[in-house]
């Protein structure tokens, strides 16, 4: 016999319920394991420690209360045991599905937000120098194949004069707001 079977049944054993050979079989477990001896040594202390204690009080609605309880056991045994495990599974849940909702908003509303950018302002004329590649210098054979450019050609009067920039300060300065609706 080995001591999970001892454990397993050793209230039968105490109540005296088993057969005699089994009996004998858990009486020589016993001479011969010191963790089945000591197990069984503490199980007879505590029994006697609870009956050496005074007999409790009991209300006038135990017997029933009890009944009722021992009738309905399987009921709550069909219940989750415990509903607050679910609680921080529903929370984490919930505060996705909120972040979620929160992410796409714009786009199930949809509205398209309106961004204003500033203006670019250019403060002096691109430079002559064509880079390429990793060169940060033109070489020597960039030079033979690209003329040099006029100086007039493209100086900072006729740049701003055919870039947009022109139009777009000559103009009163007027947004176009796409999406939003207006009073007027």
């Amino acid at each position: 016999m080995d001591c999970t079977t001892f454990v397993a049944r050793f209230t039968d054993y105490l109540d005296g319920v088993l057969s005699s050979a089994d009996g004998r079989e858990m009486a020589q477990h016993l001479e011969g394991c010191v963790s089945c001896l000591r197990y069984k040594n503490v199980v007879e202390h505590g029994r006697s420690v609870l009956l050496s204690l005074p007999v409790p009080e009991l209300r006038e609605d135990f017997n029933s209360r009890l009944e009722y309880r021992l009738l309905h056991v399987a009921d709550e045994q069909i219940l989750p045991d415990d509903v607050a495990s679910r609680a921080p599974a529903l929370a984490v849940l919930g505060i996705a599905v909120l972040l979620t909702v929160v992410a796409w908003s714009p786009l199930l509303l949809g509205g398209v937000p309106v961004v204003q950018l500033e203006p670019i302002v250019v403060d002096h004329a691109p430079s002559q120098m064509r880079t390429l590649g990793l060169s940060v210098q033109p070489s020597s054979s960039d030079r033979d194949v690209q003329p040099e450019l006029d100086r007039t050609l493209w100086d900072d009067q006729r740049l701003y004069e055919y870039s947009q920039l022109k139009r777009r300060y000559q103009e009163n300065s007027r947004t176009r707001q796409v999406g939003l609706a207006t009073g007027r």
